[in-house]
């Protein structure tokens, strides 16, 4: 993967979305957030190569650093709000059930817990990654009084597109400009829905986000993650949630969300928004995301696309990647190393956004789980081995995605134990394994069909 280590100067690219969108508009806003960005700061792809190469650098060295203790077992929570904005209050003003939907699509991507990783091919199966952040509707407002994490905003605008090559405007963020002013983006995920549609246009920008910033040298009036009030995440209205009844043909599994989000903490797109002529030089700072040439619209399954070729540890496009175009159908994981980014970003620049929780940070030496069958189906128990010659018994604890607990039980060491699922429904869970002085040893999936 030798060309994928240069990182070029990303001016020339500039040009091609204004080129491109003249005959199809991208789905994601991502460079026009960049370009905005670059009117303000020139420098801020030479900031962002750095930070994205520390982070890398980070990386590397925690893995030769073989620690017994397990250093990487952080947990992230980050508060959500969705600001609705409508004009038209009968589509528009999107059903919460489909925010519900929302935040549950993200959950599962982010903790690799979605069905869609049957998708991920085997050569890519061992780096798919569990993030390890979850979203939750912010029970909080800025004032302190409680909420349910979801605004409401008739607008007189019909559109905040501007034009039919996929512009558009920013006002969706401010009460004066027919949007809604975003809650404190120091404490909040802000995620506007709103019409990104420009009247008879059947392509249109889903969605867009603002990339994490915060060089220490940058002068007045550059966006900064403690004070921006411009953070967060547009999504056109009619792709929020999975199985949208007016979602757009090919975006209905939620995923556009998941790709911003990703966006919002740091990542780029897995082609290092290069074009077909310069792609195969530019890159997207992650070294385990392979080289690519362009953006892939579908997984092609049948013929999997190699668009650039190197010299050591060739590997095909990951189009199952979220920060790939190929979303539907095809989008299922985040590497370990683009998962290492994000939470870089939260322990770097977006520092007081989430509420962090180590979950356990011993090693059981000797010790071993064998969990099955898994997924499990109604009618079937749950049968868990732990081999472990220094302690005899352990407690068996499974929880729901939202952290509420469901079942307690303790097991014994050296033996098969039957732990019964019976009144739980079909869905992902998680089952924690601890000793008796409540030191985890495993964290393990669960799904129950």
């Amino acid at each position: 993967m030798c060309m994928k280590k240069y990182f070029v100067c990303f001016i020339v690219l500039l040009c091609v979305f204004p080129l491109k969108a003249q005959t199809n508009p991208e789905p994601c806003g991502y460079m026009q957030e960049v370009e905005k960005i670059l009117k303000k700061q020139p420098n801020f792809l030479t900031w962002q190569n750095a930070m994205i190469q520390s982070a890398m650098s980070e990386y590397a060295d925690l893995q030769s650093a073989k620690r017994r203790i397990v250093a990487d077992t952080l947990f992230y929570q980050i508060p959500v709000v969705f600001h609705v904005l409508y004009n038209d209050s009968l589509n528009e003003n999107i059903n919460i059930s489909y925010i519900y939907s929302q935040l549950e699509e993200l959950n599962l991507a982010f903790r690799k817990m979605t069905a869609d990783t049957q998708r991920i091919r085997p050569v890519f199966k061992d780096i798919a990654a569990d993030v390890r952040i979850q979203f939750v509707l912010a029970n909080k407002d800025p004032d302190g009084n409680p909420t349910t994490g979801i605004t409401r905003t008739y607008t007189t605008k019909t559109t905040f597109a501007t034009n039919i090559y996929g512009a558009y405007n920013d006002d969706m963020k401010y009460t004066g400009r027919g949007g809604k002013s975003a809650w404190n983006p120091t404490r909040y995920l802000n995620i506007w829905t709103c019409n990104m549609r420009f009247p008879n246009q059947v392509s249109m920008t889903l969605g867009f986000a603002t990339p994490p910033t915060g060089a220490p040298n940058w002068w007045g009036n550059v966006t900064k993650d403690s004070t921006d009030i411009e953070s967060g995440v547009v999504l056109h209205y009619s792709i929020v949630g999975r199985d949208n009844p007016l979602a757009i043909s090919n975006n209905v599994e939620g995923k556009t969300a998941i790709h911003e989000v990703g966006h919002y903490l740091g990542l780029r797109h897995v082609w290092g928004d290069g074009n077909t002529q310069t792609g195969c030089t530019v890159d997207d700072g992650i070294f385990d995301t392979p080289n690519s040439r362009t953006r892939n619209y579908s997984c092609n399954k049948t013929s999997p696309p190699n668009s650039c070729i190197d010299a050591v540890n060739d590997l095909p496009d990951q189009t199952e990647n979220y920060m790939d175009y190929s979303l539907d159908g095809c989008a299922a994981m985040f590497t370990k190393q683009q998962a290492y980014l994000m939470r870089y970003v939260l322990n770097n620049f977006r520092t007081g956004l989430p509420y962090r929780e180590i979950t356990h940070d011993t090693v059981f030496d000797n010790t071993s789980i064998e969990m099955y069958p898994n997924p499990l189906r109604h009618g079937q128990d749950l049968k868990l081995q732990i081999s472990s010659p220094d302690k005899k018994q352990f407690t068996v604890q499974i929880i729901d995605i939202s952290g509420k607990q469901l079942l307690r039980q303790t097991v014994n060491s050296n033996t098969v134990e039957a732990v019964s699922i019976s009144g739980l429904a079909n869905s992902v869970y998680f089952v924690i394994i601890s000793d008796t002085d409540n030191r985890v040893l495993e964290r393990k999936k669960l799904l129950i069909l």
